[in-house]
């Protein structure tokens, strides 16, 4: 799937916002390096590849023992390989990179979007965030603290608008979102243990897409590409992959 200019517009909008990059550099090669405090002495290294760029958030300390500075800018786009030649030529002390994991974001164009259509075997209905918040407790309870935390669902604090399945009087399944500059809608889904592979998530998914281009908002949806169920949902729905991160370790 292609995303029209409009969403790339929007999306590299967001990303040059979000690292002080102007959004038309996100559409040429190079790599952008931003140490950030917040890494200090982790060894952490992000790597969000948007459009033709590398926007590259690392620790402070693997900046200073590379002679990096704030805001220099490669000619190429950087990944985990290049990384690891650059580490070895630049520092002095024996260093390994590791993977700490990958994701993906992906955006949903609306001329892209193909609803899921097919016969559900429960019923997909609305959940009222106040109402509800003893069912969503249940369901959060029902999965593993990894998965809850995964899908960013939150029993306390509910997201503003959720689509779940009930069985026997408890939810089964939940579909939400949080928004993100008051224009992405962040897409998190979570289904009970006992329920998976009947298509729920894709369906409370399908309905919550529908609900957000209705309502002027572009759906949006992260996953981790070690989550080969979750990575599905975007790519059945029609979402295009606009962004890859690299989540990488330098042990010193």
């Amino acid at each position: 799937m292609i995303p029209g200019p409009a969403l790339e517009c929007e999306v590299f909008s967001y990303w040059g916002q979000r690292f002080h990059c102007p959004s038309e550099d996100l559409a040429r090669t190079g790599s952008l390096l931003l140490p950030d405090e917040e890494f200090r002495e982790t060894g952490n290294v992000h790597i969000y590849h948007v459009g033709r760029r590398s926007l590259v958030r690392l620790d402070p300390d693997i900046a200073t023992s590379l002679q990096m500075t704030a805001g220099q800018v490669l000619a190429s786009a950087i990944s985990r390989a290049d990384l690891e030649t650059i580490v070895k030529l630049g520092m002095k002390h024996i260093a390994r990179v590791s993977v700490a994991g990958n994701g993906s974001y992906f955006y949903l164009d609306p001329l892209n979007f193909q609803p899921y259509r097919k016969i559900e075997p429960l019923i997909l209905r609305k959940i009222n965030p106040e109402m509800d918040q003893g069912l969503i407790a249940g369901l959060c309870q029902s999965c593993t603290p990894e998965e809850v935390e995964a899908a960013e669902i939150f029993a306390e604090q509910p997201d503003e608008v959720i689509f779940g399945h009930l069985l026997d009087g408890k939810l089964v399944s939940y579909a939400g979102f949080r928004t993100w500059e008051g224009r992405f809608a962040d897409i998190g889904v979570l289904t009970h243990p006992l329920q998976r592979g009947l298509g729920l998530a894709l369906a409370g998914a399908s309905r919550l897409c529908a609900w957000c281009l209705e309502n002027e908002l572009i759906p949006m949806y992260r996953v981790d590409d070690a989550n080969r169920a979750s990575l599905s949902i975007p790519t059945a729905l029609g979402f295009t992959k606009m962004v890859d991160i690299e989540i990488l370790k330098v042990e010193m």
